[in-house]
């Protein structure tokens, strides 16, 4: 008998300390779940979700922006600017606030639109917060209305144009050696073709660019003068890495329509150079369409801007800055 309940009570306390242990175990299990759904509650992926980013949004967000970034855009209402600045293949992480900014006043942009403005800080007005020039970057280095030389500057490795590729004397045209070398490729590849290029304007000086700039400005006033010219200090012509260029019997007015033109447009990225002011990108180089004026920027510039239809002024801001 004695041994009978002995193994009762110890039937009795096993099973007790069974039922204690799934107490216990579902009280744990409890605890877990509420703790990590308290803990997920603090993560952005829950906070995203709520705000009714959807998973794709939430992970392209968590990829590009910081805790900074993350933060802002949860204390605001759902908005897809957020992501779709994201999608520009031209996004520029420290340009995120301008970005939005730009966007707030200018809503009915496209996101391309916003992108490409602020990154080449066409959002300002022209001669609006410029900064100097940084020359160390030779062919790639960005002069425009927001970029400008110093009246000192002066171009490294001058040398002149000879009369068989450039109009007026020997020494009136002037370029750096790299430009001028790869001028001389252009020019052979181009004259293989039926054209004869010749060189109509190129370095210029800070005091001449203020004669040029002061003859337009004095003819038609400072809109106009702005149009078409840049201030001293602001022109490309002063980097040495400029040329306008013609076909022989052609001028100004009638250039574009030229085949060498169109030569010109197809294959000067192999030798280096670019359209610098193209007809449908006026509101982003400032400049009205000048078919003639040709940019050095070396091949591997040269060709991706071709490639992918965008200014200097862009491949400036997202490969060079």
């Amino acid at each position: 008998m004695t041994r009978l309940k002995l193994k009762s009570s110890a039937k009795r306390a096993l099973g007790i300390a069974v039922v204690v242990l799934l107490f216990l175990s579902i009280g744990l299990y409890s605890f877990i779940k509420i703790k990590s759904e308290k803990d997920y509650e603090k993560t952005y992926d829950y906070k995203l979700s709520t705000k009714g980013y959807n998973e794709n949004d939430i992970n392209l967000l968590k990829e590009n922006y910081k805790d900074k970034e993350i933060n802002y855009i949860l204390e605001q209402d759902k908005n897809d600017i957020y992501t779709n600045i994201l999608k520009d293949k031209m996004f520029i992480y420290n340009n995120f606030y301008d970005y939005l900014d730009y966007y707030s006043n200018n809503s009915t942009l496209s996101v391309r639109e916003i992108v490409e403005k602020v990154n080449t800080k066409t959002n300002n007005a022209y001669y609006e917060n410029s900064e100097q020039a940084d020359t160390s970057k030779k062919e790639l280095m960005l002069v425009n209305k927001y970029y400008y030389l110093d009246e000192s500057y002066t171009p490294e490795n001058i040398v002149s144009i000879p009369t068989t590729y450039a109009w007026g004397n020997f020494g009136d045209q002037q370029v750096t050696q790299s430009t001028y070398d790869a001028f001389l490729n252009l020019w052979n590849a181009s004259h293989e073709a039926g054209f004869y290029l010749m060189v109509n304007s190129s370095y210029r000086t800070f005091e001449k660019q203020q004669s040029v700039y002061d003859e337009y400005k004095k003819a038609r006033g400072t809109e106009y003068a702005d149009s078409i010219a840049a201030r001293p200090g602001y022109s490309e012509h002063q980097t040495g890495y400029s040329i306008d260029i013609f076909e022989k019997g052609y001028s100004k007015s009638n250039f574009s329509e030229t085949d060498s033109y169109k030569w010109l447009l197809e294959n000067a990225h192999n030798y280096g150079f670019i359209l610098r002011y193209p007809e449908d990108k006026v509101d982003i180089t400032g400049y009205d369409f000048e078919s003639w004026h040709f940019r050095y920027v070396g091949v591997e510039a040269a060709t991706y801007i071709y490639e992918n239809n965008i200014t200097f002024d862009e491949y400036y801001a997202y490969f060079v800055k």
